[in-house]
């Protein structure tokens, strides 16, 4: 069965090439009998009850003189199947499985846009706080408890932090910095290393939203932009991805202006050792 966000996206799909055609001044049966096809297909599509393919869309788009939408189109009939998919089937043998179907694409990506609000990215994270947040994750899941060999995955990735010609931006709500996702002393670890990464790395930016800053507009969910083709969104249930070009934009646009909410150098590191403090009770 598929789910209600895939269903939502094919009939997303179905009504704009219905528009499209309407635009176009054809009825269902004129479109279908330019294209050569049986005068059923266009109202399956149109219903949501057929997925159109590639060479579909081409056509329908040459048809209707709307050429200019086929790249659009098409981004999205590739990622209708593949855009979102259940934490619970890529952790069904535990988490290790997840954190390593990362390692192919943070290889290939040369530039990483990161948001969180609430919590820590796992490329920053140190190995007591990447235990303590995968060991929430499994005890709330209900998953086979492979915790060791989930942190040692996570770790894993940040290789590419260093592996050179990559660039990273991060920008994380002043609320990660206090979330208590592990112990006063596992977090006042990681705050240390997150205050390092303010300083001592040129090919990594990280900057902090203060709470007293938040920016008109301040998503709900976590975002991870790869290069300027895919968006990763993470939800409770599963995970989104997001190829469509305009829809990418959206968010690029998004991480541009929390961007520039954000903080950075000295006055995120004030924020950071300001709450480093406050952990440590001093």
């Amino acid at each position: 069965m598929a789910s209600p966000r895939i269903t939502e996206a094919k009939g997303i799909l179905a009504a704009r090439l219905r528009e499209i055609r309407n635009e176009a001044s054809l009825t269902g049966r004129s479109l279908a009998s330019r294209a050569g096809w049986h005068y059923s297909k266009v109202s399956k599509i149109e219903h949501a009850s057929q997925m159109p393919n590639e060479n579909d869309i081409r056509v329908w788009c040459r048809v209707c003189d709307a050429e200019e939408y086929v790249v659009d189109l098409i981004a999205a009939v590739r990622n209708i199947d593949s855009m979102y998919t259940e934490w619970r089937r890529l952790e069904a043998t535990g988490l290790r499985h997840m954190q390593e179907s990362f390692h192919p694409l943070y290889r290939e990506t040369q530039q990483f846009r990161v948001f969180q609000h609430s919590a820590v990215p796992g490329l920053l994270q140190t190995a007591g706080y990447a235990r303590a947040h995968l060991r929430t994750v499994i005890e709330f899941r209900g998953i086979p408890d492979d915790l060791e060999e989930a942190v040692r995955a996570r770790l894993r990735h940040q290789e590419v932090l260093t592996s050179g010609g990559k660039r990273f931006m991060f920008i994380v709500g002043e609320q990660a910095l206090r979330t208590p996702v592990c112990g006063a002393e596992e977090m006042s670890v990681q705050l240390a290393r997150l205050a390092e990464l303010t300083v001592n790395m040129p090919q990594l930016s990280f900057g902090v939203i203060p709470a007293r800053g938040r920016p008109a507009l301040m998503p709900p969910e976590n975002f991870w932009i790869y290069d300027d083709n895919q968006v990763r969104v993470d939800t409770i249930p599963g995970q989104y991805r997001i190829k469509t070009p305009t829809d990418v934009a959206l968010y690029e646009k998004a991480f541009s202006a929390l961007a520039d909410a954000a903080v950075y150098g000295q006055a995120a590191r004030d924020l950071i050792n300001a709450t480093a403090g406050e952990i440590r009770g001093t």
